[in-house]
């Protein structure tokens, strides 16, 4: 039987497409259990700090070094490059994101601890515990020793090497935060308020929190509430530098009753 000259490009067509069906299907099955058994490595953030808030933090550190810095978060590589300007100090970080903290573990920079923490609040929850917190004396006022705060938003699952440390910089970048289905910052920055008021000659030695991603809701309300307007000595970009002198205005409450207020 013969087959007309259009009809054999059809069926040739046909079988060069199922043959690159084939293989596209092999291929992909190839590399989906290769990624099953290798996970890729874990990548930072897309949310770099821009020059400007880097220099910030950079002279920051560099006129108080050495010192006790305290990152919540390890989002971008610019804070292991800053830590490493805190030469004879001590540096450590919190994240909740192993795969963060394994990829510059093995850099072994002098002075820096890293440790995988957990976080129980996601984004969403913000409003909720705001409201919570002004509404119970134990988060309204600044507490003796942050282990025995009996406010929720206290972060006491923490290595007992950051409780025994009084912290000169406190900077406040995770949890990511991104969306309201991820963990927010609300108890790393009540955790910040509280830590950056125990050291007893804050008069002379004061403690600076730096908060990252300001123009975001979250971050914005609860620095408001615990790290106060009137402590607010520097912005740039997205970040917010606090300097605290005091360690409580009257009644032990964190704010003076003329700061800005979230209503």
């Amino acid at each position: 039987m013969r087959i007309s000259r259009k009809r054999f490009f059809f069926l040739l067509l046909l079988s060069l497409s199922t043959i690159s069906f084939i293989r596209l299907l092999i291929i992909t099955t190839t590399f989906s259990s290769h990624l099953h058994h290798h996970s890729l490595p874990t990548t930072f953030s897309q949310d770099p700090l821009t020059p400007k808030e880097f220099n910030l933090i950079r002279s920051l550190i560099s006129k108080r070094a050495p010192c006790n810095i305290l990152f919540f978060g390890l989002s971008t590589r610019q804070y292991v490059e800053l830590a490493r300007l805190n030469r004879g100090g001590s540096s450590v970080f919190l994240e909740d994101d192993f795969g963060r903290i394994r990829e510059h573990r093995s850099e072994r920079i002098d002075g820096v601890e890293m440790h995988l923490v957990e976080h129980n609040f996601k984004a969403s929850e913000a409003y909720d515990l705001l409201h919570y917190a002004r509404n119970v004396d134990d988060c309204r006022r600044v507490p003796d020793e942050l282990l025995r705060s009996r406010c929720k938003l206290a972060l006491t699952g923490l290595p007992r090497t950051v409780y025994n440390k009084k912290w000169d910089i406190i900077i406040v970048d995770g949890p990511t935060g991104n969306g309201p289905d991820e963990l927010g910052r609300m108890s790393a920055i009540y955790t910040a308020g509280v830590m950056g008021r125990l050291k007893k000659d804050l008069h002379l030695n004061p403690t600076d929190v730096i908060v990252h991603n300001v123009d975001r809701t979250v971050e914005k309300w609860f620095a408001w509430e615990f790290l106060c307007d009137e402590n607010l000595v520097a912005s740039k970009g997205r970040l917010w530098h606090f300097r605290i002198k005091k360690k409580y205005q009257s009644n032990k409450l964190f704010c003076s009753q003329n700061a800005v207020q979230i209503l």
